[in-house]
């Protein structure tokens, strides 16, 4: 089984698949109705049964380690899952994004006040980058000096911007799932 995960807005959906020496000419990609069908360069197929209806444009990048799709949800909103059931129509007007299991209003947070443009989830390494950028320029001098010593401190594998839980201590590196952890020495 080839491991998968996704990621949404309320206009897009990108599911990535995790599937490593991958020729760009042998994979292939197919839409009909709500399944998305895909075919390895190296025999292996998966099939997904969309939870909604998207857009006949797909854009694939093949990369060394994954594949990337994207695709464009024919009406906007959010997904509870990226596969439903292929038996039953999806509901009629998909989940807002911005809709809570309670009735009283979301708390502001300093995160509101970034603007992040849809685009920037194509994936492309240089919007991340200039996000960033953003947070950190905009940032006031506790907030820079957590992220710096977060990053700094955990081997790049955590930032913070909370400067009250970073000066306390020393941020501990905690390597992704699946991997380990090891010092660099030169």
């Amino acid at each position: 089984m080839v491991r998968h995960d996704f990621y949404q807005t309320d206009k897009q959906v990108c599911l990535t698949v995790y599937a490593k020496g991958q020729q760009q000419n042998s994979v292939h990609v197919q839409l009909e109705g709500r399944k998305l069908s895909l075919q390895l360069s190296d025999g292996n197929y998966i099939q997904f049964t969309l939870y909604a209806p998207v857009a006949d444009t797909i854009s694939t990048r093949v990369l060394a380690t994954k594949i990337e799709i994207q695709l464009q949800k024919q009406s906007g909103g959010h997904w509870p899952a990226l596969e439903g059931d292929s038996l039953t129509d999806p509901i009629a007007e998909p989940i807002a994004s911005s809709t809570s299991t309670q009735d009283a209003p979301r708390a502001r947070s300093k995160w509101d006040a970034l603007e992040v443009e849809d685009d920037m989830q194509a994936g492309a390494d240089a919007d991340l980058d200039t996000f960033f950028k953003k947070l950190y320029s905009n940032a006031d001098d506790d907030t820079r000096r957590a992220m710096q010593k977060s990053f700094q401190e955990s081997n790049g594998t955590a930032l913070s911007t909370n400067w009250a839980e970073v000066g306390k201590s020393k941020t501990q590196t905690r390597a992704p799932t699946g991997m380990i952890a090891k010092r660099y020495d030169s």
